[in-house]
């Protein structure tokens, strides 16, 4: 196998064993197991567990940001709650588009790992800077507090992600939209 795609099989393996076990769960040998190598076979590709995270978190972070491009950033069309609907919609399909990264990423958030999630905190401080620029640019900044709208934003976009992910059955992202135009209409005091 070329370098380039063992490296990917690894981290896939990586993934797997976030999503299903726990990042705790992560080590040189669960890994090794997870992808059908030997532990040389990691080593060659990853001085340490340490290493392994944080190549994962690289990839996934890129991966997500690929899929987000096209929603961001937010861009007024002169309906701020159709456009923020358009970007929990957006959100929402690339988490049904790749559940396992976005699972991994809704576990890091809770994770007891501080440089893990210091790093998603720091990336979900991106997406409140984008709503709150968005707001700046849409609505009468007098009418409401952007940086805690900007924050509510964030966080229901963010758990709809995890509930469509948790319970699709019961909250399909239709559902989930649906909704959420409501709240969105009158978190923007817009009839």
């Amino acid at each position: 196998m070329a370098p380039e795609d063992r490296r990917a099989q690894l981290l896939d393996a990586v993934l797997r064993i976030v999503v299903e076990q726990g990042i705790h769960k992560v080590s040189m040998d669960s890994v090794a197991r997870a992808a059908g190598v030997t532990r040389p076979v990691v080593y060659t590709h990853f001085t340490d567990t340490d290493d392994l995270l944080r190549s994962s978190l690289d990839r996934e972070e890129d991966l997500a940001r690929q899929q987000l491009s096209p929603i961001l950033p937010l861009r007024p069309s002169g309906d701020p709650v159709a456009d923020v609907l358009r970007y929990l919609s957006g959100f929402l399909q690339a988490v049904g588009a790749a559940p396992d990264r976005w699972r991994a990423a809704f576990a890091l958030v809770d994770s007891e790992t501080p440089y893990f999630r210091r790093r998603l905190e720091r990336w979900r401080r991106e997406f409140i800077t984008a709503f709150a620029d968005f707001l700046r640019a849409t609505i009468d900044t007098r009418a409401i507090d952007i940086p805690m709208t900007a924050r509510t934003l964030d966080t229901l976009v963010w758990n709809a992600g995890r509930l469509t992910l948790a319970e699709p059955t019961e909250f399909p992202p239709s559902r989930i939209l649906a909704h959420h135009a409501a709240l969105i209409r009158t978190l923007l005091g817009a009839n």
